[in-house]
């Protein structure tokens, strides 16, 4: 399968022009050449096959040879919204939610959250959703949010319409068959920060219709819970493939 790049824009022209890290990329770590042939996407569900025409020390340029329809997805909008672990631990969430096909991931501010990652380091996150999408497959770039306080983002969840699941140790055990009965819903999944949500928070949720789920009879980092939940959530899709 040719390799593939993302282009942010549309594809309306015949001719493409990749620059910055992704003209990087094709030119100086994979080496490609004049007449090599590339897939390109925009992140908004378009890509298109093409051929290298012209390439300088920074930019190519793409001849488009054939369009890709925008298909349909079959995955239900996923919504992970979580507290931030320290370190890099945020950057591997990211990328493994990106992976997964998160529709959008918000960083939340809870009452025992210790790390805000502040803009500058959420802009430099958005080439690691890139580096994601092309390893996965996925045509859609995963959206990521501006942090967001507890109480802001649950006052706009809109209860009737999407599914609203909470990991809480305290909860019961996942039931993937359950999970499945409204497949057409959107999914909301909160994930705390270590020391858990509150007791205040866990009821805030509730009250606004949310489901405790138990994730594990062990304590399990914010990283490793969020991953979990959204595999789990993708697994009970009909179309959902190892």
């Amino acid at each position: 399968m040719p390799h593939r790049f993302f282009y942010d824009g549309l594809f309306d022209a015949d001719t493409l022009l990749l620059e910055g890290s992704e003209a990087h990329h094709l030119l100086h770590v994979l080496r490609m050449r004049t007449g090599d042939t590339v897939l390109v996407f925009n992140g908004r569900g378009a890509e298109a096959e093409g051929v290298i025409s012209k390439t300088s020390r920074k930019t190519v340029e793409i001849q488009v040879t054939l369009r890709h329809a925008a298909p349909t997805s079959s995955q239900v909008p996923l919504i992970l919204a979580t507290a931030v672990p320290k370190g890099d631990r945020f950057r591997w969430l990211v990328e493994k939610a990106a992976e997964l096909g998160v529709t959008k991931l918000v960083p939340l501010l809870t009452e025992r959250s210790s790390v805000d990652p502040g803009d500058n380091r959420l802009k430099k996150l958005q080439q690691t959703i890139v580096s994601a999408a092309k390893q996965s497959g996925q045509i859609q770039l995963m959206e990521l949010a501006e942090v967001q306080k507890w109480d802001t983002f649950l006052s706009e969840i809109n209860q009737t319409e999407c599914r609203l699941l909470i990991a809480d140790p305290a909860g019961c055990g996942i039931d993937l068959f359950k999970l499945s009965e409204k497949p057409e819903s959107p999914v909301v999944i909160l994930i705390g920060p270590e020391g858990g949500f509150t007791p205040d928070e866990l009821q805030s949720a509730q009250e606004k219709g949310a489901k405790s789920v138990r994730l594990s009879e062990g304590i399990l980092r914010i990283e490793t819970a969020a991953i979990l939940f959204a595999g789990l959530i993708r697994l009970t899709e009909p179309s959902a493939e190892a």
